[in-house]
């Protein structure tokens, strides 16, 4: 598997999305319900941006804010890299490392097709080099 159309194309799992409007309590419960650590924010059938485990812990958490009545929208990262479904997973290892982030959305033809995330790449890893110590062996 080198490209992350491939990676989509093995996947049965769906993405999982939200809104500016839904609460951060309510964000956190559907992530930890689906065992995730992001949600697309969507409006209008267009990403606005994402939220993560670690923009909860760094933006309420860390600061002790409360965060009963918050909105995703108060607290989601607007400005997402995004990469096309073409893009290899070495690739996807290096932009994520360059900006220090753990979740890349997919987009082609500026439509929201998927999302590769870290845990992704080391799964992907992991089994590479599994099935490469197996054909050695």
């Amino acid at each position: 598997m080198n490209t992350v159309r491939e990676f989509l194309a093995s996947r049965a799992k769906p993405l999982v999305t939200t809104t500016e409007e839904t609460l951060v309590n309510d964000a956190v419960g559907i992530m930890t319900a689906d065992e995730i650590h992001s949600l697309i924010v969507m409006k209008d059938d267009q990403m606005v941006g994402i939220f993560t485990d670690r923009d909860y812990v760094h933006k309420i958490v860390a600061l002790k804010r409360d965060p009963t009545g918050m909105k995703v929208g108060d607290i989601m990262t607007r400005e997402v890299v995004t990469i096309p479904p073409d893009t290899s997973i070495k690739a996807c290892i290096e932009i994520m490392n360059a900006g220090k982030f753990r979740h890349l959305p997919v987009r082609e033809a500026e439509q929201l097709v998927g999302m590769i995330s870290m845990t992704d790449v080391m799964k992907l890893l992991i089994d590479f080099h599994d099935q490469d110590i197996e054909t050695y062996f």
